[in-house]
């Protein structure tokens, strides 16, 4: 499920958004715990997201990349920086040696 992937990948969903969301009530239960319908079976199904990180999935060390790529990934979007902010980040800017 890609919303787990997502959660452990960037962590959980502000408890905000969840109260707010429209559609939260088709992928968590009233806890707020992630689930889906297994169709097989007709069961609610727990969803336990898999932590892991960016530099796993990526294989990356550059410590300032990371932060951009999690500047970016930004689950709310009150966070979430817009392109002009984005464009402000250290890494950017950063000069490497070739």
């Amino acid at each position: 499920m890609l919303l787990a992937r997502m959660i452990g990948l960037l962590g959980p969903i502000d408890m905000d958004m969840l109260q707010k969301g429209q559609e939260t009530h088709k992928y968590f239960t009233k806890e707020y715990d992630l689930y889906y319908i297994n169709e097989e079976a007709n069961q609610l199904e727990y969803v336990i997201p898999e932590e892991s990180s960016l530099e796993h999935h990526l294989q990356i060390s550059d410590p300032e990349f990371l932060d951009f790529l999690r500047y970016l990934l930004e689950i709310n979007p009150e966070r979430r920086p817009t392109a002009r902010e984005a464009l402000q980040h250290p890494w950017l800017s950063h000069s490497y040696d070739v």
